[in-house]
């Protein structure tokens, strides 16, 4: 379940003014008044819709909006009505759950407020039913506003292909401004607020407040469902269900901040009660998301002090720590309810189990020759960082003890349970910003294939990488024995569209992310057949 939020730290935000906007900064992003940020939609059911809009009155009080759904974009046929509260106790956002709507359609809605004003006409769909010939999914993740402009959410709300879309986390950053990246890099227009680091309730609500001004952005929530996992950073770097490498005590409990980021997740993002949910499509797809980060995931553990004991340090950490059974990404009941679920799906006969989830899963070794892939004026932390992962690798250990590289029971506990029920696995994740290709394996066997995707902004190894990538690709995938590609210098989104007899993943790469614009470079597809659980490249 989602942490509980703290009452008493939300009545605190109230009586300091901080349930609606009052930053004088925020007057140039938005206006103060009326609908202020689209409309969007989710928790897609197969007769049910999350919908969603934020609706700011002139005198600040709970206002009840009238909500409309049809069955055409000009709202000329009206199929349901419902309300929706916009108040000071939710930010003024407001969402309606619509039920009784037809399997597998797409409908169009719109939020009126008491003054005869109206929101954006969204367009939204339900799950099918039945049989289904194919599928269509974009899966976006780690969006850092300052980087670059949202051309990947503008591309793909374009496109008249995509059924659904799925985002894996860092929809947002916590960082204050000049932080990641640096005023330097920060591009001219795409500021954030507030200007100081995420941690209160209010700071967490004009993040998302600031992100959701973004053109590219509304525009995908208006016109699609999504389907939306938090990763790290919508809470701070790095969490874990006790904490954050990116929260000191200084900031307070965490256990306030984590309430906090929930509640403001929650208020912009219609989602389930639960982050960990199936969703079928049809007969076609059981999707199930994850919650690696808050739900059970232990402290991850750190290689600094075996590095400092040399290669006995690092066998004595592989042996010991590394390999513990008790360590959990997901935590006991998540991970029952994963390998019940698994079993559920596939005795009901849908074809394809999708796992859309945070982090990646395949495990990536550093090349013996890492170091030469750095540029010479690569400063001591990225060397110290990359002789690492070299060193861990010639151990036996993967690069990223934050991925399920750094709790390999609890991977191997996954991929047995995807094993055990048969299932046509197909894992999405984000986190890395890169874009990589893996056939898992477990016990010698296949388990499933992933597709990680690349982020719509954040930097990538080309940050710190500076071979060509080509060199790069040639160097990992020698390097690991479940990836068959990866490029690590490029932003953009993925599309895995299912048909009863394959599943195809297209990594669409933007251009650039640093002016408006929705050109491509050329892309890379891998397709795997059903019954295979090995991937091709096409």
């Amino acid at each position: 379940m989602y942490p509980a939020i703290d009452r008493r730290a939300f009545l605190a935000a109230g009586a300091a003014g901080l349930l609606l906007p009052t930053r004088p900064a925020l007057a140039g992003l938005w206006a103060d008044r009326g609908f202020t940020h689209g409309v969007a939609s989710g928790a897609p059911g197969p007769d049910s819709i999350k919908l969603w809009t934020r609706y700011a009155s002139a005198d600040g009080r709970d206002t009840v909006l009238k909500v409309e759904v049809a069955t055409d974009a000009g709202m000329g046929t009206i199929i349901k009505r419902a309300e929706a509260s916009a108040g000071p106790e939710t930010w003024g956002t407001a969402q309606a759950s619509i039920t009784g709507l037809p399997a597998g359609g797409w409908v169009f809605y719109r939020f009126t407020a008491p003054d005869g004003s109206m929101s954006p006409v969204g367009r939204t769909r339900t799950l099918p039913v039945g049989p289904l010939a194919r599928f269509n999914i974009a899966v976006f993740s780690c969006a850092n506003k300052p980087f670059g402009w949202f051309n990947a959410y503008a591309h793909a709300a374009a496109r008249n292909d995509i059924d659904l879309v799925v985002h894996t986390g860092d929809y947002l950053y916590e960082y204050a401004r000049g932080s990641y990246p640096s005023a330097a890099e920060t591009l001219a227009g795409r500021e954030i607020e507030p200007a100081t680091e995420m941690i209160r309730l209010d700071d967490y609500r004009q993040r998302y407040a600031s992100y959701r001004v973004d053109p590219g952005l509304q525009e995908i929530h208006r016109l699609f469902p999504m389907i939306n996992i938090w990763d790290d950073h919508e809470v701070a770097n790095d969490t874990w269900k006790g904490g954050a490498q990116n929260h000191q005590p200084e900031e307070g409990d965490f256990g306030a901040r984590l309430s906090a980021a929930t509640k403001a997740n929650r208020e912009w993002l219609p989602q389930p009660d639960r982050m960990y949910h199936r969703y079928d499509i049809g007969n076609l797809v059981s999707l199930l998301t994850l919650d690696t980060r808050n739900t059970g995931r232990d402290k991850p553990l750190e290689l600094g002090p075996a590095l400092k004991e040399g290669k006995a340090g690092l066998v004595s950490f592989r042996d010991g720590a590394w390999s513990d059974a008790g360590r959990s990404l997901l935590g006991a009941e998540q991970e029952a309810w994963f390998a019940d679920t698994m079993k559920a799906s596939v005795k009901d006969g849908q074809k394809w189990q999708l796992v859309a989830q945070q982090i990646v899963m395949g495990n990536q070794y550093a090349p013996k020759d890492g170091m030469s892939l750095l540029g010479a004026d690569a400063d001591k932390r990225i060397q110290g960082y990359v002789n690492a992962g070299v060193m861990a690798a010639a151990a036996g250990i993967p690069s990223n003890m934050d991925s399920w590289g750094g709790y390999p029971q609890a991977r191997k506990r996954l991929l047995k349970a995807a094993q055990a029920a048969n299932a046509d696995m197909v894992v999405v994740s984000g986190d890395s910003h890169n874009a990589w290709a893996f056939d898992l394996a477990e016990g010698g066997k296949p388990a499933g294939v992933e597709f990680a995707g690349h982020s719509v902004t954040s930097p990538g190894y080309e940050s710190a990488l500076k071979a060509d990538p080509a060199r790069v690709r040639e160097a990992l995938v020698a390097a690991s024995p479940e990836m068959t590609w990866c490029d690590t210098s490029r932003r953009g989104y993925m599309t895995v569209a299912f048909t009863p007899e394959s599943a195809r993943c297209d990594w669409v790469f933007m251009s650039t992310i640093r002016e408006r614009t929705t050109a491509t470079s050329t892309g890379q597809a891998a397709t795997v057949q059903r019954g295979r659980r090995r991937m091709v490249l096409a």
